[in-house]
């Protein structure tokens, strides 16, 4: 009875009304979280000016003007206290600073929920299908997850990249005749982005009163990357018990060059399994959603007898089991 009334409806011509005035609210919703996250990204751009300064004292902070345009808080209220119930709220937030991204907690959990229900609103008007609507919606609210995943592991490597020339400007300063506090500074004002923003409030946060091992080992968990935390216990090891610390980041340096060398080759070797991979993992999706579309009656049986969904749930656990040994053959760890 539910399928045919729904049958009905979107038959009738107010159907394209009511799903463009969904998609508009939605959109509209969205548009006003983003813009007012750009807006905060901006206070905080001039906040980490601000701390900039307190390590570089004759450099003055930006006096721009400019809206704060804070998201009001009746908005990201929800997001924040559903994060806070499921007690994932410190773990998102600590995701986005990896990934340098000015989301907070709260504000990801809307976004999640509108990109969810931009999704399920497509779907619902172009498959015309509920349940393939709550699919199509389910995967359009993992988007905003899987970009932060993708962030944070492309600003890793970023960072993984530029560590063995930070340890050579380290390693120089030091042979001449600088302080390791002087080295830190001189690696925060001479490296480029990302790893001058993360460099510039270590040495922020040791002037204020932090120790200095505290903030060079919140730098290695902020990154996440097991060279900077491996470069990090060198130097925390070394101060300790003294040496020539400048020899010891040349060290480091070099073997982390010859890993990145040897990591490069790798994932030369691996491209074609891992394209491969890619392909077999979105080409039953991609068809499966165009069958949905063109020819909704000859595929609608995997969802509407029981033989069907009983053959989608083993595809659908064979395609997984399949994706994750090819990851596994293809993820070489160095």
């Amino acid at each position: 009875m539910s399928a045919v009334l729904a049958a009905s409806f979107w038959s009738t011509p107010a159907a394209p009304l009511v799903v463009a005035g969904l998609v508009a609210a939605a959109v509209f919703a969205l548009g006003w979280l983003l813009f007012g996250t750009a807006m905060r990204a901006k206070s905080d751009r001039e906040m980490a000016a601000r701390m900039a300064s307190v390590s570089r004292p004759n450099t003055h902070p930006s006096t721009e003007e400019g809206s704060s345009g804070w998201i009001p808080s009746r908005v990201t209220s929800f997001g924040k206290r559903f994060a806070d119930a499921r007690g994932f709220s410190e773990r998102v937030d600590a995701e986005l600073e990896a990934a340098g991204v000015s989301v907070r907690s709260g504000e990801f959990v809307v976004l999640s929920v509108a990109a969810g229900l931009v999704g399920a609103i497509f779907g619902a008007a172009i498959l015309r299908n509920p349940l393939m609507a709550l699919l199509v919606g389910a995967a359009a609210g993992a988007g905003p997850t899987m970009a932060l995943k993708v962030s944070m592991k492309r600003r890793a490597e970023k960072l993984r990249d530029q560590l063995p020339d930070v340890l050579t400007i380290m390693a120089s300063s030091l042979r001449a005749g600088h302080s390791f506090m002087q080295s830190l500074d001189t690696v925060a004002r001479e490296v480029t982005q990302p790893a001058a923003t993360e460099f510039q409030r270590v040495v922020a946060e040791i002037r204020l009163g932090r120790g200095t091992d505290e903030a060079l080992e919140a730098l290695a968990v902020r990154v996440g990357s097991p060279d900077f935390r491996w470069a990090v216990l060198a130097v925390n090891i070394q101060r300790e018990v003294g040496g020539n610390l400048a020899e010891i980041l040349d060290t480091v340096a070099d073997t982390l060059r010859e890993r990145a060398t040897m990591r490069r080759q790798i994932r030369v070797l691996t491209s074609e399994g891992r394209l491969s991979a890619w392909v077999l993992a979105i080409l039953p999706c991609v068809i499966g959603l165009y069958m949905f579309a063109v020819n909704p009656k000859y595929i609608s049986l995997l969802v509407t007898t029981k033989l069907g969904l009983m053959m989608l749930a083993v595809a659908g656990t064979l395609l997984v089991v399949g994706i994750l040994w090819m990851r596994k053959i293809v993820n070489i760890d160095v």
